[in-house]
């Protein structure tokens, strides 16, 4: 799986990244340590959850090859993936779109959970 990432959205991530962090396209369903939501059973959610390569990547043992590098996604997300897919700022709203084929996801959040350790 490939996912692009536009210049205005590296632009927001750069800054969070290094070569001490690891990213994950987080399906936020309540299962794993970096989704507390659980209530969208209507509705596919997504975050990019910024994490401190030494925390724990429970549940996110597939991977994505991006143009930041590899991120990690939990292995039954994929089915609500497509093979390429962009991340695109909306900047009418100022949200990030994560899209394929169609629309995933018009409203994806970044979380950074490095300063957790």
């Amino acid at each position: 799986m490939e996912l692009e990432i536009d210049a205005a959205v590296q632009a927001k991530l750069l800054s969070k990244l290094g070569p001490d962090k690891r990213v994950l396209l987080s399906y936020n369903d309540g299962v794993g340590p970096y989704s507390h939501h659980g209530l969208i059973a209507l509705q596919v959610d997504f975050q990019i959850v910024i994490i401190a390569v030494d925390m724990p990547m429970t549940d996110y043992e597939a991977s994505l090859t991006t143009n930041l590098g590899t991120w990690y996604v939990k292995g039954y997300s994929t089915s609500l993936l497509d093979e390429r897919m962009r991340l695109t700022l909306n900047t009418t709203y100022g949200t990030i779109q994560l899209s394929g084929n169609e629309m995933i996801d018009d409203n994806v959040e970044i979380v950074d959970a490095s300063h957790n350790v």
